[in-house]
This record gives structure tokens, C-alpha cells and sequence, in this order.
């Protein structure tokens, strides 16, 4: 009895003096990150947000050539590329959306300067850019 007593007791006393650090977690990071641009309303529902305003004219029209499967049209502006993923692609659109601005302006150009662009280096560049 006398042992679990001590066992307790110190087991107690070094749980409170050793300090967590789960602060590093890149995951805990996103989801801090997230968490901040959330905002309620006074109901403590979350607030609508607006919605964008679509263009007059489509950023992606298919102008009825043949697309092979996993590529990506040649000549694409930064709009009509991420246009494209978005509709064709929407997982890597969605690490591609993660990317900070500069990344995603690195995957574009590396995309606009291919000869031929294939989604397969898309994707590999969107997930280096991601783990880096």
C-alpha cells in the first residue's frame, strides 16, 4: 500500500512538472490557423460569407480538342490554370490552394515554362512545395 502511495505521489508530481510542447505540431498550426479565420455571428453560428461574384466570361472554355488523361492545356493564365485544376483536378487543387502565394506563384511558372505540361510534375511540385 505504502508503494502505491509513493508511486502516485510521484508519478503526480512529475506530470505537473514537465510542460507539454505540442506548440510545434504543424498540424495543431493549420488548425490554429483555420480556427482564426472563423468568425460567429451573434447567435454563435458561423456567419455566411459572401459569395464572389462570378466574371461575364467562363476562366476555362474547352474548345473541343481531345484531352489526354492527367494533362493540362498549354497557354493557360494563372486564372484559367487554377480554373482548370479546380474543375479537373480537385484534390490537387486543393493542396495547390494550401500553397502560399509565392509557392503557387513557383508551380504556375514551372507550368507555364513546360514544354509539355503533365499534372503528374504539377502534383510533385505542389507536394514538395507543401512539405517544404
Amino acid at each position: 500500500m505504502g508503494r502505491l502511495v509513493v508511486t502516485i505521489v510521484v508519478s503526480g508530481l512529475l506530470s505537473v512538472l514537465m510542460p507539454v510542447q505540442a506548440a510545434d505540431d504543424a498540424y495543431l498550426k493549420m488548425l490554429e490557423g483555420e480556427a482564426a479565420s472563423v468568425q460567429l455571428d451573434h447567435g454563435g453560428q458561423l456567419k455566411k460569407q459572401e459569395k464572389l461574384k462570378r466574371p461575364d466570361r467562363p476562366l476555362f472554355e474547352w474548345n473541343g480538342e481531345l484531352r489526354q488523361e492527367n494533362t493540362v492545356p498549354t497557354g493557360l493564365d494563372r486564372e484559367q490554370f487554377e480554373t482548370f485544376l479546380q474543375k479537373n483536378y480537385y484534390g490537387t487543387y486543393v493542396f495547390y490552394n494550401k500553397l502560399n502565394t509565392n509557392d503557387r506563384d513557383t508551380v504556375y511558372y514551372r507550368y507555364s515554362k513546360a514544354d509539355k505540361p503533365g499534372l503528374e510534375n504539377i502534383r510533385k511540385n505542389v507536394m514538395a512545395l507543401l512539405k517544404q
